[in-house]
Formats: C-alpha cells, structure tokens, sequence
C-alpha cells in the first residue's frame, strides 16, 4: 500500500457532518506560530514538531529528539505524514530532513523521501539522494549527486566507491587531466613580455599567474598550458571564443602565443569567487545578484551565440572591482549540439553525466550550482529563502529548468523583483 493511500485508509472515509466542527487544516496549524489549539489538534509531541523552524518552535536538536521519539510510537505515521507536509511548506534544519528522508525509506515510500529532500544540499542527504537514484536506475543523476559530494570531501565515507560503480554503470570514464607537479615551465627569454609576480590558481590544463605587462605596466591573468605542444589547439580555441563573445562580464582577451603556450588575459584584482566562498566574505558575496545578474546575462550571451560554456563554475566566475561578475576559461566552449566534453567534479548535469549533446541547460545547472555554493555559506536566512528556489530550479529536473540562460535572466527579474 503507497504512502498517501494508507494515511486516506487510516485517516477514515466519512467527511465531518455538518455540525461538527471540521478539524484544523494542516497549513492552519503551521500559520500559527505561537501555538494554540490548532497544534494541540495534532497531538503534543506532533504539535511542536511542526513548529520547527518557527518562532518559540523547538531547535534543531530538539525537533530530532521529538522525531527519534514518535517513530518508535503509534504516532509516527502521523509524526512522518505531517512532518512531509511541513517541509513542502518551508525550509526543515538537514539534519532533520534527512532523519524524514531516512524513515521514508524505512518505510518503503522512496519517491515521497526523494520529494521531501529535493532541497537539501549536505553531504549526507545528497549521499541518501545518491542512493535513491540508483534504486530508480538513474545512475547519471546519482552519479552527478556524489561528485557533489566528493568536492567537498573527497574522501566522504562510501562516495569513491558509488563514484566507481556508478561510473561504471555508465559505461564510460570520466576523463581529467592529471597535474603533474612542476609541469608548467613559463617561458623566460630576455623578450617575454611579462614579469610573474605569483601563481594564483593550478588546474588539469594549465597554471593562472598574477603577471605585469613590462610594457604598459599593465596587470594581467597570464595562463600557461602545462603540455603546450598537446593543448595548442585548446588553447587557441579558447582565445577564439572569449574573442568572439566580448562584452560586459566576459572576461578580456589581451594576448596569445600557442607556440610557447600562454595566454594573458583581464585581471581581476578580487580574485574568484571559490576564494570568497571559502572564506565566506559576505562582503564579496552578497548581495547575491550584484554578482549572479551580470553572470547570468554572460551566460545569456554565450547561448544567444550558440555556445554553451561547459565549465560554469566558482572558480571561473573572477569578481571585477564593483563587485560584479567576470566569466572566464573558455577553453572546453562548445558549438549547441555538439558532444558534450568532460568537465569539473561537482558541476556536470544529470544529463551531460548521461551523455547529452552540449546543452544550455547544462549551463543554467551549473550557475544553480554556483548559486548553491554561496548559500551554503550565507547565514542570511532571508537571503537563502529568497534565493533558494532559483538555486533549486536550476538544478532540479531539466523539463523544469530555464531553457537557457535567457530564460533565466528573466527568471531572476520576475522573482527578484517580486512578481
């Protein structure tokens, strides 16, 4: 018997006649913050359950203990059944939510326990996430959940093993360029037009330096390929696109030279927004759309042309001197429809992780899961209520999520403006 289906059995069949009065409504009850007869109706312990997340409601701890204590009580299908209600209706602490999800599945109502922790982001709720996903044979899903994982801890218990089988299940690997420690070797010839100061970021394909233009004097990001014979192609395609897509919040273009395997371009002084994100400089972060609107219409640009970006994330978004967003590393952009390349843990789609062709939508994914980073940080509960549906939307199922960055430019003005 289904979820719902044994609460309408249990619940009984005649409606209340009409001089009885009608019990209180579940969002009756959670309406009223301070109490009252409303949740008394739903039993004690049941009442202060869903007060949780409300003013005099019971903390964090305290709403997992009530929790602990009515499922082991005749109670707890009623304790589960209202508890569903109330995380449909506002935010639940995670460690809550995942207690929910975890008797869900106990119970056998796994769909019911993936809707109710389709907004949580810790590990261990995207870990059960993870889990349910396999059970429904999506293994691209899974898969995409547990590299979300893994890039906040690599070394989570159970996610490289999931990672391996889910791969596996797959059918393909997941190609990423190993970093050889030492690989880039930046040229020094008495002509090089650029004095190094600092190394400011290493990935599979190159190094980023913080370099001085000896002869304008002018900063510039000065990208080294660490094998430039292998990435000539790469890296002069990278300069074509970021060329060709010019404008406000695409990064600038200043120079190339494939043969020794650099490229310089724009400085951004404040660095990425991955350092703010773990340092957690609200100054830099929020408010969240003085950055996430210019990001958005880059994005918007890039697939007005065609394009999708394929690499969407923290460290590709550099915070210009206002405070605004600069996308840059356009070095795996891909021509709408054509095979979709490898990407960076933690940012690739369900649906790129399936093998789709390349996609707007595997951009909007990615700038919600930019999205996601920050708010994990924000203690602003405000700004994460006001915030976390868009997040949520980017990433969720891909028939619900903007068709593009267009759409979600429009998206963001609607729901920020409040209509």
């Amino acid at each position: 018997m289904g979820f719902w289906s044994f609460f309408r059995k249990n619940k009984g069949e005649a409606p209340p006649s009409p001089e009885e009065p009608k019990p209180p409504r579940h969002d009756d009850a959670l309406a009223t913050s301070n109490g009252g007869a409303t949740y008394d109706a739903l039993g004690s312990d049941i009442g202060k359950l869903v007060r949780t997340g409300l003013a005099g409601g019971p903390t964090a701890d305290e709403a997992l203990f009530l929790f602990s204590q009515l499922r082991s009580s005749p109670d707890e299908a009623r304790a589960v059944e209202e508890l569903v209600r109330t995380a449909q209706l506002r935010p639940l602490p995670e460690p809550l939510l995942l207690a929910l999800g975890s008797a869900l599945v106990d119970r056998g109502e796994l769909d019911v326990a993936a809707r109710a922790l389709a907004g949580a982001t810790s590990s261990p709720a995207l870990l059960l996430l993870g889990d349910l996903a396999e059970r429904r044979a999506d293994f691209a899903s899974a898969l995409s959940l547990i590299e979300r994982v893994m890039l906040r801890d690599i070394d989570h218990p159970g996610a490289r093993e999931r990672h391996r089988r889910w791969r596996s299940r797959l059918g393909y690997e997941i190609e990423h360029k190993a970093i050889a420690p030492g690989a880039t070797v930046v040229t020094r010839e008495a002509d090089a037009p650029f004095d190094l100061l600092r190394e400011v970021g290493r990935g599979g394909a190159a190094a980023v330096y913080e370099a001085v233009d000896r002869e304008l004097g002018r900063h510039v990001a000065l990208k080294v390929y660490h094998q430039p014979e292998r990435d000539r192609a790469q890296l002069a395609h990278e300069a074509r696109v970021a060329v060709r897509l010019e404008g406000p919040a695409v990064v600038r273009v200043f120079d190339l030279d494939p043969d020794h395997g650099w490229i310089a371009l724009e400085w951004a002084p404040l660095g990425a927004l991955r350092e703010h994100v773990r340092a957690r400089d609200m100054s830099r972060l929020l408010p969240i759309e003085r950055w996430a609107m210019p990001l958005a219409h880059a994005l918007a640009r890039v697939h007005a042309h065609g394009w999708v970006h394929h690499d969407v994330k923290p460290a590709n978004v550099l915070i210009d001197r206002a405070g605004g967003a600069i996308l840059t590393d356009f070095g795996i952009a891909r021509r709408s429809g054509e095979p979709s390349p490898a990407g960076s843990l933690g940012y690739i789609s369900p649906e790129r992780m399936a093998g789709r062709a390349s996609d707007p939508r595997d951009d909007v994914y990615g700038f919600g899961r930019v999205l996601e980073d920050v708010l994990h940080v924000v203690v602003d509960e405000a700004t994460v209520a006001r915030f976390r549906p868009l997040a949520l939307a980017c990433t969720g199922p891909d028939a619900q999520r903007p068709a593009d960055a267009r759409a979600l430019v429009t998206r963001m003005r609607v729901e920020l403006s409040g209509g």
